[in-house]
């Protein structure tokens, strides 16, 4: 029958015993050797071996290659040949040993049967089986010291029988820890006995030391074991004394230079570390001819005393005096293999663990003096500061900055400014150097608190500023200092300017005041609610609000009629200046900047809120007579165009409020626009846009800079500091900071969340301003019209309503919508066919969708044809379209489809599109029947949004006056469309309209 054995053999390479599992024949008497091979079929016959081959292959030559030789040797073959005896001798053996120690332990607890191996032959007689005696040895030394020599004698005692060990044959099988085998017995050691110091006596009983070398054999031998050792001594003293002891933790570095705290105890005037085996400490001392060692045993009660105290406060007793934090990882590698993982520990782990255990120590510093147990760290190069800090500071404010003061005083009266420690904070590096050489950690905290703030502040001496802008970095000081003159903390009430000709919803209410808000000290903001929700009219509200609180000082005529030619350069604005002490009182005119096709609405918006405002539109080829006009309206509007052509004369004037709206147009910090915008003068800034990033976070910084300069910092500051770290972890801390940042500046609210607020169905016209080469297509066809309708007069006494009028109106009306409709090799671009486009986009950043209506079937091809361009999925219903009900379902079940295209024809019955929240009418029809009927498509039973309406007309177009004379006659447009032999228009109205 098989068995499993273990066979005790010499392994020549190793110079040391070994031990091998090997498979046995059971013979009765005997078992014979028939191979090492154990296979995993074996280790689940005898599972109880598994365990014990495992700890074998500690040492079986793959490992010993793989912990040991690796870095060195190519192979295994080659580590064989070339490993030195000394690496041998001092990491390999010792290795060894330790293993095989284990499984010696392992074998006798199981019980399973071990021989020593003596010879070739592979039987191991059963009764020459290994017995392991459950009493460890111990050695008994004596030194007897006489006149010519000093005699070394070392005996073994169990406890019953003492013995010399030359007596026995015996085997040091393994050194530390030390097993030992005589005849069929196996014996053990304690475990801190180096079995090396049996090797002498193996052979002999006593060594004799020569009187010659006795000096030294006693320093380095005698004493050594003085201190581990009960020795019995004759012919010199060892005197015992009793001292007074202290206990002390040290803060060390460890080899991978993570921090471990260690418990060091100072009996007299020797130190020894908590983790030493040594039992005592020894002295020695010579006078004459005479030797005298003097003992201090420690106190091992009393030692453990101390650390139960340092474990109470809550740090862990990992290994015999060495102390860590719980949250610190205890890293500890001794092997070549190991080794190499120390690259694992990560500069961050490292720093993160001086910080917890710096920190620990500071925090429990006076608990341990309490305790009697001191704190030392000699052993570091630079040693850290561990008493107590404090900041100390103050917020003051001038003009448009805010000073602070801060100074971090330490325990002994040091004051260092925060701004010195700018630099390591920004880095990460966290050990600031003091003047007197030690280690300042700084805590975690303050990377977190400080480092926006350090980020932003402009240093000036020992104090930061920061512009007022940025007073959300500084909110936590100035609260605890003293009182600011901040958004928040304006406390009255903030009313809507009287006479305001219209009642704000309550989110526009609150638009409002936030707005006022932040312009009373001095600061802009970005307005993004979503389109429709009357961003303009909020806007309209401050300016009045400014007007009526303000008292606008005369302006001098610095253009007089003596006919010298009117020039901005003689700085009208040196009388229009405010005077710093009066300054929230002194009234500026208010710039409005926006795109071409805006300014009629923002006129006619003007208008009907605000009709007490005096408004100049700033714009045409003949605007240099407007120029007298700039500081003596309430309100001027001019185009973005305009303003980048005239900023050299428009940058000496200061304004009031200055808003730009579509300030998305910004967004490019490179342009001209950009950076004429930047040299305009104003006393607050404010961008409406409901896009304010379109493309990157580039288009944020451009508009926010432009609204409050330097609130982010430079485009590269931005770019280093904000957009890199963003795009690398979207929700990380700089996404964070920069939320934070800008939050009190950007006020944004979509549909959905003042759906209550809105009504079912809000309709706004939108006047576009002709392209210079569409207006003058626009002219040369109304000129040619008007001259037919004339010489028809003229020749018949009365309009004759004939079909060459009513295609004449049409196609005025498609110049309107964009000459190419009419014109195929027409090159430029509409005006109306711009903003059109530029709404569908902000209607699309913000995930709604829209109805796109025109008469004119071509018109909505040429539509399509750019919305493909752009990108855009979209859905078109015409006269043409097969599949009526299919092009319906795609556009309101695919979330991607966001625009629907429809003729006036096809869609005026059977649609229900209630998936829509805004209807664009891209041309008025002279039917307002019609026109309702379109708007209806979105706004019906089932539709659970408020409904937006926007029609677009072309300024100084036949589409401008049929709004005007359709108050008078309702039927008009729906006349001239479907009549094609009556036209139920007077000449004077006809004439009108062209």
């Amino acid at each position: 029958m098989e068995r499993i054995i273990f066979i005790l053999s010499y392994e020549k390479r190793w110079d040391c015993w070994m031990v091998y599992a090997n498979r046995a024949i059971d013979a009765g008497d005997f078992f014979q050797s028939i191979g090492r091979y154990i296979g995993d079929e074996d280790l689940e016959v005898w599972p109880v071996v598994r365990k014990i081959t495992e700890t074998i292959r500690k040492y079986d030559t793959p490992m010993l290659f793989k912990q040991f030789g690796r870095k060195k040797f190519k192979d295994e073959r080659m580590f064989l040949q070339k490993v030195e005896e000394a690496y041998i001798r001092e990491d390999i053996r010792p290795y060894i040993d330790k293993y095989v120690a284990q499984v010696l332990d392992e074998l006798t607890e199981a019980g399973c049967p071990l021989f020593l191996k003596t010879s070739r032959l592979d039987n191991f007689y059963k009764n020459q089986r290994l017995m392991l005696k459950s009493v460890p040895l111990r050695a008994l030394l004596k030194f007897e010291r006489t006149g010519e020599f000093t005699r070394y004698i070392l005996r073994l005692t169990d406890g019953e029988k003492t013995f010399y060990p030359s007596d026995y044959a015996l085997k040091v099988l393994t050194r530390r820890p030390c097993r030992v085998v005589s005849g069929r017995q196996l014996f053990r050691f304690p475990e801190d006995f180096d079995g090396q110091r049996l090797q002498p006596f193996l052979q002999k009983r006593e060594i004799m030391i020569p009187k010659a070398n006795e000096g030294i054999y006693f320093r380095r031998f005698i004493l050594k074991n003085v201190r581990h050792e009960e020795i019995e001594v004759q012919g010199f003293d060892v005197i015992v004394r009793e001292v007074e002891k202290q206990a002390f933790l040290s803060l060390e570095r460890d080899i991978l230079g993570m921090p471990v705290l260690v418990m060091e105890y100072k009996y007299g005037n020797q130190y020894i570390p908590g983790w030493s085996s040594r039992k005592a400490l020894v002295e020695l001392y010579t006078e004459g001819d005479r030797y005298a060692f003097y003992k201090v045993s420690r106190d091992p009660e009393w030692e453990q005393l101390q650390a139960r105290q340092l474990v109470a406060l809550g740090i862990r007793n990992d290994t015999e005096g060495y102390f860590h934090l719980p949250e610190v990882t205890v890293m500890t590698w001794k092997t070549e293999k190991e080794t190499e993982d120390r690259d694992k520990v990560s500069g961050e782990v490292i720093a993160d663990a001086w910080q917890k255990t710096v920190t620990w120590v500071q925090t429990h510093g006076d608990e341990l003096k309490a305790m009697g147990i001191g704190f030392t760290q000699k052993t570091l190069r630079r040693a850290y500061y561990i008493g107590a800090w404090q900041i100390d500071s103050s917020v003051s404010e001038t003009m448009d900055w805010f000073e602070l003061k801060a100074e971090v005083i330490l325990t002994d009266g040091r004051r260092i400014p925060l701004l010195r420690f700018r630099d390591h904070i920004l880095t990460g590096k966290r050990e600031f150097l003091l003047d007197d050489g030690t280690l300042f950690l700084i805590p975690e905290e303050w990377f977190a608190t400080y480092t926006e703030l350090l980020l932003f502040a402009q240093g000036r001496g020992t104090s930061l500023f920061f512009h007022r802008s940025q007073y959300i970095l500084l909110k936590n000081w100035a609260e605890t200092t003293c009182h600011f003159s901040l958004p928040e903390n304006l406390q009255e009430e903030v009313t809507l300017p009287f006479d305001f000709q219209v009642t704000l919803r309550p989110y526009q209410r609150f638009g409002y005041e936030w707005m006022y808000r932040l312009y009373r000290c001095g600061l802009g903001g970005c307005l993004a609610d979503d389109m429709g929700l009357g961003k303009t009219l909020q806007a309209i509200a401050l300016i009045l609000k400014y007007r009526q609180e303000g008292v606008k000082k005369p302006v001098v005529n610095r253009w007089p009629d003596s006919g010298k030619q009117l020039s901005l350069f003689d700085a009208p604005e040196e009388v229009s200046r405010p005077d710093e002490g009066d300054r929230s009182l002194v009234y500026h005119t208010c710039l409005v900047v926006v795109p071409a096709s805006l300014i009629h609405n923002w006129r006619n918006e003007l208008r009907k809120f605000a009709p007490q405002l005096t408004v100049t539109i700033y714009a045409g080829t003949n605007r240099i007579d407007l120029r007298s006009y700039l500081q003596r309206s309430d309100v001027v509007l001019i185009t973005y165009h305009t303003l980048r052509n005239d900023i050299d004369i428009l940058s000496r004037l200061t304004f009031g409020i200055v808003v730009a709206d579509e300030a998305q147009m910004l967004k490019n910090p490179g342009s001209q626009l950009h950076q004429a915008m930047m040299r305009i003068q104003g006393r607050c800034f404010w961008a409406l846009s409901g896009t304010p990033i379109e493309n990157s976070l580039t288009d944020l910084w451009a508009v926010m800079n432009w609204v409050n300069r330097g609130l982010l910092g430079s485009q590269r500051f931005f770019r280093d500091h904000f957009i890199r770290p963003i795009l690398a972890d979207v929700e990380g801390r700089m996404s964070e900071a920069l939320r934070k940042l800008i939050a009190p500046y950007i006020l944004r609210r979509t549909k959905e969340e003042v759906l209550a607020d809105l009504p079912d169905l809000t309709a706004e016209l939108v006047v576009c301003e002709p392209e210079e080469e569409q207006r003058k297509v626009y002219e040369e066809e109304q000129s040619r019209v008007r001259n037919y309708i004339l010489s028809e007069r003229e020749n018949q006494g009365e309009l004759r309503s004939d079909f060459m009028v009513l295609k004449a109106l049409i196609r005025l009306r498609q110049i309107a919508n964009h000459p190419r409709l009419v014109e195929t090799g027409y090159e430029g671009n509409s005006g109306k066919f711009s903003e059109v486009f530029r709404m569908l986009g902000e209607v699309i950043a913000s995930g709604h969708k829209v109805l796109v209506f025109s008469s004119f079937v071509k018109y909505l091809k040429m539509v399509a044809e750019e919305t493909m361009v752009r990108g855009w999925k979209y859905a078109m219903l015409t006269g043409l379209t097969a599949d009526r009900e299919q092009t319906i379902r795609h556009f309101q079940a695919d979330p991607e489809c966001r625009i629907f295209l429809i003729s006036l024809k096809a869609g005026g019955v059977g649609l229900n599109l209630t998936e829509a929240d805004y209807v664009f009418i891209l041309d008025p029809w002279w039917n307002v029947a019609a026109e309702n009927q379109a708007v209806s498509r979105a706004h019906r039973i089932g539709q659970k949004r408020a409904v937006f309406v926007y029609r677009f007309i072309t300024a100084g177009t036949l589409e401008e006056k049929i709004l005007a004379i359709q108050e008078r006659k309702q039927r008009l447009a729906d006349s001239v469309i479907t009549a094609a032999t009556s036209i139920p228009l007077t000449d004077e109205e006809l004439l009108e309209v062209l």
